[in-house]
């Protein structure tokens, strides 16, 4: 079959275009750095790598929400660590006050520090973050207690995603934790009305009173301990939650890369390459264009 002169010259043109569409898909790759720039360039992998980043996405929200949560808690720690000093010096002028050796003015001063032990439970129950008052429940955004100590929050739990459908509580209800539920001592010890209790029977020179409450404070030192031990469990469970969600986006990010960007040697290579066809096929098509009808006719 006779190859006429445009049908070289078509051939030649044509893959002028191939490497030329090629060479432009290289620099491309070579100044972005990525493989897929566009859905186009591949459909496959574009729509993983979409999920990919979604997924990542998601993992950064839980990273926020943990530490979020991680703050809350350490914050509540803190508060109770300080709950704890405060029953525990309750717990020493109560066993000095208990004695019917002291006098009146070591009472009055025994109910001036006991009045400011409670004044200064109240302001722990009052604890904020960031605004929020962190043992008032769902009604977070005004004090839950007020200054006689009265609880006005709630007891709803306040819960963070840590990962796809794993939750963790962050918040402890106050009424529960100070006054020993609703109404105060339902289930637990009422710290507030054991120390009002105190102050009462000092005041009125009771020393058998206030031995009464001894017992009542250590059940809330032990309310306390055992609020604490739990609130530990659930930071540990953030620290290994938070680990977790570290790795994945690591080994995602990792996927991704795979994936999408370019190995820079091999591109240079190619491209260099498509350079020197581009320039050999250009003088081909010079030649080719040179022809003349005597050439073409022999």
């Amino acid at each position: 079959m006779r190859v006429t002169q445009n049908t070289t010259a078509n051939l030649v043109l044509n893959n002028l275009q191939i490497i030329r569409q090629r060479t432009e898909e290289l620099e491309q790759q070579a100044s972005t750095g990525v493989k897929v720039s566009a859905p186009g360039d591949d459909p496959v992998t574009a729509q993983q790598v979409l999920h990919l980043k979604a997924l990542i996405s998601a993992g950064d929200q839980y990273s926020r929400n943990i530490s979020n949560g991680t703050a809350w808690l350490s914050m509540s720690e803190s508060a109770m660590s300080e709950l704890g000093n405060v029953i525990s010096r309750a717990k020493e002028l109560g066993v000095a006050m208990s004695s019917d050796i002291n006098n009146p003015d070591s009472q009055s001063a025994a109910v001036k520090e006991l009045t400011q032990l409670r004044d200064e439970l109240i302001q722990l129950g009052n604890t904020q973050l960031n605004g929020k008052y962190i043992f008032g429940g769902f009604k977070n955004d005004t004090a839950p207690f007020d200054p006689a100590g009265n609880y006005t929050g709630t007891d709803d739990a306040i819960n963070i995603e840590v990962d796809r459908g794993t939750q963790v509580q962050i918040n402890y209800s106050g009424g529960q934790l100070i006054r020993g539920g609703t109404p105060p001592g339902s289930s637990g010890t009422d710290i507030i009305g054991t120390i009002n209790n105190m102050i009462t029977a000092l005041g009125a020179g009771n020393t058998a009173g206030v031995r009464t409450e001894l017992g009542n404070l250590d059940n809330a030192m032990g309310q306390v301990l055992a609020t604490r031990t739990d609130l530990g469990a659930r930071l540990n469970h953030l620290t290994a939650a938070g680990n977790i969600i570290d790795d994945r986006k690591l080994s995602l990010t990792k996927v991704i890369s795979d994936k999408q960007d370019v190995d820079f040697a091999q591109v240079i290579s190619d491209l260099t390459k498509q350079q020197t066809a581009y320039q050999a096929a250009m003088a081909a098509s010079a030649k080719v264009s040179q022809m003349s009808l005597l050439d073409y006719l022999k």
